[in-house]
């Protein structure tokens, strides 16, 4: 892809998440993706973010006059291990979700008056669970940020960060460089369960944490734990 194609592409990536309260409002927010895998449609993302219960939804589309659709999530299918040396569960920083073969959610620029200026259908990304990242690829990732409300209307900033250097792993994160000085937690907020892309369009990892003093972001490996998914949706779950 040619840099305009890959900021369009990842700008369309994200999945926006968000928890609500009692009356349906947005209280907490994250991010994913959506896979395609074994004739199933999967959301990701990570278990910090969402754990594995709560009034979690997909911002699906803004209609005037009838308000932002909101796509219920089921409970969320999380991950823990153990080991003999430390017997006690540890939360893996991944999760997901089946949802139905045909879900869509919409990218979608408006005016504060509600006028719809720019609606485009979010990616089905493609998940790179064969490798691991290179050092001389560039990666990606994009989300909403930094939520205030304006009257009943909540109002985010849409944030597209490119030009990260894969620089190495640590336990089960991919550590990426930023291009520039890490700018504050509250631009990234939201971003959490991303996925990060490299300039083919492939989806290697999922945003999980930023280190201000090291400008880095942290991303769980898809690749790790591609095993999980064949438990729960492939061959492995039909016992074959």
């Amino acid at each position: 892809m040619d840099r305009n194609e890959l900021t369009h592409y990842i700008k369309l990536s994200s999945i926006p998440l968000r928890k609500l309260d009692r009356n349906r409002m947005p209280i907490r927010f994250a991010a994913g993706c959506l896979i395609d895998f074994k004739k199933k449609r999967l959301l990701l993302t990570v278990q910090h973010a969402t754990g594995d219960m709560g009034n979690w939804a997909v911002e699906v589309r803004y209609k005037p006059s009838k308000g932002t659709r909101l796509f219920p999530l089921n409970a969320m299918t999380f991950l823990a291990s153990t080991s003999i040396n430390n017997p006690k569960f540890q939360d893996i920083d991944f999760s997901y979700v089946s949802v139905p073969k045909n879900f869509v959610s919409y990218f979608q620029v408006i005016k504060p008056n509600g006028q719809i200026v720019l609606e485009e259908k979010r990616k089905v990304c493609l998940a790179e669970f064969d490798e691991e990242p290179k050092r001389t690829e560039s990666y990606g990732f994009s989300g909403y940020v930094m939520p205030a409300r304006i009257s009943n209307a909540l109002i985010m900033v849409h944030k597209i960060y490119l030009d990260l250097k894969y620089i190495g792993i640590e336990d089960d994160y991919y550590i990426f460089k930023l291009p520039m000085r890490y700018p504050g937690h509250e631009h990234f907020q939201g971003c959490s369960g991303a996925p990060i892309i490299d300039t083919r369009g492939k989806t290697v990892a999922l945003v999980c944490k930023g280190d201000i003093d090291k400008n880095q972001i942290y991303g769980i490996s898809l690749k790790k734990y591609k095993i999980a998914l064949e438990v729960t949706y492939g061959e492995l779950a039909n016992g074959t």
